[in-house]
């Protein structure tokens, strides 16, 4: 009797703890819709969707529309390789043409230098020329007052001779008489020398404004580089191949002959 008493104690509580089971179960599934309400709740209203059926996927329009795409970012990634190879072409013959843009204006610029030193040059020939008139007209002056001095002194003891035994004061009036002319030219011989020399100094400092400068030739061995040789000569104080005498001076620019030296070279006899 016990043992029966007991089982159906046991039994008791375990109906009464599934009763508890349960009443929990109902309890938790409550809140969770009370949640589930409250969310709702929250919710924005959704606007209704438009009438029709919404269209069904269709794997292989997806896969049709995927390939699509996938050849025209094939066909852009041409376009823009050929693009980019014609870019690099037209880069490629801007720097063509610049180099040889900047190939034609070096050679018009060295073009317009000798064009222009050319031009100078002739110029500055025409220069050397009426340099060469000057110094024959200052020469010709001077030899003009030597002589002129000469010819005074000449005439006044031409004078002194003609007066034989007069007295001496006579004698010298007869010479100062006789070199009174030739004293009276020499302010004017000598102004035209100096006029010469004036034009002379003016004409070198042009010439030297261009970088002109004299070769000097007599004394030194002659050189085939700024000299020309137009007459030859014996002279035996000289050594062979030395210049003797200048007939036309030589002049350089820059390091560069404008103008052969003519001269005149000694030859030794017998020399090689």
């Amino acid at each position: 009797m016990i043992g029966r008493a007991g089982v159906r104690a046991t039994g008791t509580d375990r109906s009464q703890d599934g009763n508890g089971d349960r009443e929990a179960a109902r309890t938790w599934k409550e809140r969770a819709l009370d949640d589930f309400r409250r969310w709702l709740d929250e919710l924005e209203e959704i606007p209704p969707a438009a009438e029709g059926e919404l269209p069904s996927c269709d794997l292989h329009d997806l896969f049709s529309e995927l390939t699509a795409l996938r050849q025209e970012v094939r066909l852009q990634n041409r376009e823009q390789s050929r693009a980019g190879r014609e870019l690099a072409n037209a880069a490629a013959r801007y720097d063509a043409i610049d180099r040889t843009t900047r190939r034609r204006d070096e050679e018009l610029d060295a073009l317009e230098r000798r064009v222009s030193r050319a031009a100078e040059d002739r110029c500055l020939l025409s220069v050397l020329d009426l340099r060469d008139a000057l110094v024959r007209g200052r020469e010709a002056a001077r030899r003009l007052r030597k002589a002129g001095k000469k010819a005074g002194k000449t005439a006044g003891k031409t004078a002194g001779k003609k007066a034989g035994k007069a007295a001496g004061k006579k004698r010298g009036r007869k010479r100062a008489l006789a070199r009174k002319p030739f004293r009276r030219l020499q302010p004017a011989i000598a102004g035209v020398v100096d006029g010469y020399e004036l034009a002379l100094r003016r004409c070198d400092r042009t010439l030297a404004r261009y970088g002109v400068q004299g070769v000097p030739a007599v004394g030194l061995r002659f050189d085939a580089r700024t000299m020309h040789a137009v007459e030859a000569r014996r002279v035996a104080d000289r050594e062979d191949g030395v210049v003797v005498d200048e007939f036309v001076s030589g002049f350089v620019r820059d390091g560069q002959v404008l103008r052969l030296a003519e001269v005149a070279v000694n030859r030794v006899q017998g020399a090689e």
